[in-house]
């Protein structure tokens, strides 16, 4: 499909709020893998970093940050799923809190009880994981839904 055809992303869908914060295009599923498997850019990671107040520690060991940036290389496809991934994640709170980027920050930063038995620990680091993104995304849809 030519780019003239292609469907505008609306800025206020979760797709459209990822692809304003990555600085990219990206409008469907299929566009977070082809991004994921050519690695996020530096300049992207940066925004996400800044925007999200990401501990770089959530995506790779600060070393290979640090090289990541000075050399001005794309991250690795594990890494880049994790930074797409927190983005995903965030993007899906603002939804949740109308629009509230700080609120959905502030939410996403509060360490609380998601997993029965172990220490409290904040959605954000929850979501480094795929199965603790799936878990807060889930939480995320029944609070929005109005099932707790």
């Amino acid at each position: 499909m030519s780019a003239a055809l292609q469907p505008k992303t609306p800025v206020d869908t979760v797709f459209g709020r990822m692809a304003r914060l990555l600085d990219i295009k990206l409008a469907s599923e299929s566009d977070a893998v082809r991004i994921v498997v050519n690695g996020i850019s530096t300049h992207s990671y940066k925004r996400v970093a800044s925007k999200l107040k990401l501990s770089s520690s959530l995506v790779a060991p600060e070393s290979t940050i640090r090289r990541r940036l000075s050399n001005n290389a794309r991250f690795s496809e594990a890494e880049s799923e994790r930074v797409v991934r927190l983005t995903r994640v965030y993007a899906e709170a603002v939804e949740l809190f109308g629009g509230d980027e700080g609120a959905a920050l502030l939410w996403l930063n509060t360490p609380a009880d998601y997993l029965p038995g172990q220490p409290a620990i904040s959605p954000m680091q929850l979501s480094v994981m795929d199965s603790g993104a799936r878990l807060i995304e889930s939480h995320i849809r029944r609070t929005a839904h109005g099932i707790f």
